[in-house]
């Protein structure tokens, strides 16, 4: 597993599990990686002598070396570093996918409580929406579900892999469960230090998502049902990006008409 630092934290993925037999997920990952290198390193040596020498309950290592089984954690680093996720950073092409999603999340999708499994309604572009052409860059399989159901938006769900994404997602600050229910939420951490384009990004996708352009006005209204406070950094954040006045008040933000023409919209 390549050990470069990207923004993705690894401590972070890991303990989005339970860790079982451990106080988190994290370490049961360090005695993974301590027996696995252990028992490369005395190739003769059976699972009795491995918890031995590393005082770890032969229990918990048996399966890991006589049937290669692995730590859920493990696996989700193991599959989230093969999507290039766990490197990525600023400006790569695989972080720009993935703060598109984060911005989704917020913006249109969630992310279910019980498995971390996430979900994306389409926009008025329906299956040309953006989230589908992140979900293509990040190169996860994905299927359409509620198509045909005339009272329920169509969504875009993530299929095999899509537990790690949505806990990769949340690592990066996604909200995971009923949005509306969080009285702390706030926008992702990574933002506050992310170069203009990831900020400018995650704006138009959010736009895109919920904005209502209300007849006779050239303003646009976004709905926001949330805490003020969160209206407030939504509203100071488009401002920034825009250049030109976004105002919050209550259950909504106003971008003036100047900032809609600043982020062509």
């Amino acid at each position: 597993m390549n050990d470069r630092t990207g923004l993705v934290d690894r401590r972070a993925l890991a303990r989005t599990y339970d860790g079982g037999a451990y106080e988190d997920g994290w370490a049961a990952v360090l005695d993974y990686q301590a027996v696995m290198r252990y028992a490369s390193e005395h190739p003769n040596k059976g699972s009795y002598a491995v918890s031995s020498a590393l005082e770890i309950p032969r229990g918990r290592i048996r399966p890991w070396i006589d049937s290669e089984s692995k730590p859920d954690a493990v696996r989700a680093l193991e599959t989230a570093a093969n999507y290039g996720w766990l490197e990525a950073t600023y400006g790569d092409r695989e972080f720009v996918a993935l703060n598109t999603l984060v911005a989704n999340i917020f913006s249109g999708g969630a992310i279910a409580t019980e498995n971390y499994r996430p979900s994306f309604a389409l926009n008025f572009n329906g299956e040309d929406s953006h989230v589908v052409d992140a979900l293509d860059a990040t190169g996860i399989e994905y299927k359409f579900t509620h198509r045909d159901d005339d009272d329920r938006a169509t969504e875009v769900r993530p299929s095999e892999d899509g537990p790690v994404l949505g806990r990769v997602l949340a690592v990066l600050g996604a909200p995971v469960g009923p949005k509306a229910d969080i009285d702390s939420i706030s926008l992702p951490w990574y933002l506050e230090d992310a170069p203009s384009e990831t900020r400018k990004m995650f704006v138009l996708a959010y736009v895109t998502n919920r904005t209502l352009h209300q007849q006779n006005k050239r303003t646009v209204t976004i709905q926001e049902q949330r805490p003020q406070s969160y209206r407030d950094e939504l509203a100071a954040l488009i401002e920034d990006v825009a250049g030109e006045q976004v105002t919050s008040g209550k259950q909504s933000v106003t971008i003036s008409v100047d900032a809609t023409r600043s982020l062509g919209i």
